[in-house]
């Protein structure tokens, strides 16, 4: 990757959730929770309505290789705001 490119980026990690998940899943079901770029290199949070992980993407942009990781939440607690 010689010049960094947000829309690819996003792109490229869209398909790696969809891929992950392995399922009727479609691009515009993934979102993008947050994005960082420091430098060449770049990560972003992504998520899915229709499943239960959370997906951090890094791309390492000297070397053009991406990192997928993948977290599930197992469990959680809510609270009101006169209870914090």
């Amino acid at each position: 990757m010689t010049e960094f490119n947000q829309d690819k980026f996003e792109s490229e990690a869209k398909k790696l959730v969809v891929k992950y998940l392995n399922y009727k899943v479609d691009e515009k079901d993934v979102s993008i929770v947050w994005f960082s770029k420091i430098g060449k290199n770049a990560k972003a949070m992504l998520s899915s309505d229709l499943d239960y992980h959370y997906f951090e993407i890094t791309c390492f942009g000297e070397e053009g290789k991406y990192v997928v990781g993948v977290y599930r939440l197992v469990g959680g607690d809510e609270f009101n705001e006169e209870e914090l």
